[in-house]
């Protein structure tokens, strides 16, 4: 497993109710800050985080995860498109990882 995540279950699980998120810089995971309006039901990643995270090394990839599970939404599809990178999502309750690519 890529050392990133196991990071981000770490963060996840501090973070849960509520949808952990953070990306991945040179191979490793970055914590960002969740600042959506309710972020048992989505994630904002606060973008002085995003800026910070940048500041380090070449951001590869967006992370977060869905507490209840299930798979990636439409939205997620077309938001990573957006960002042009490619997004980590893990599904908490059946522990399994859902990669998508822009």
């Amino acid at each position: 497993m890529p050392d990133f995540k196991l990071d981000f279950k770490i963060h996840a699980a501090q973070e849960f109710p509520k949808e952990a998120c953070g990306v991945i810089v040179d191979g490793k995971y970055w914590r960002c800050r969740n600042i959506a309006d309710d972020p048992t039901e989505d994630f904002v990643l606060d973008p002085r985080d995003y800026a910070m995270a940048s500041f380090y090394g070449k951001i590869e990839g967006i992370v977060h995860s869905h507490p209840r599970g299930g798979i990636a939404s439409a939205v997620d599809h077309r938001s990573c498109s957006q960002t042009d990178l490619p997004w980590y999502i893990w599904s908490m309750p059946d522990d399994k990882w859902i990669t998508i690519e822009p």
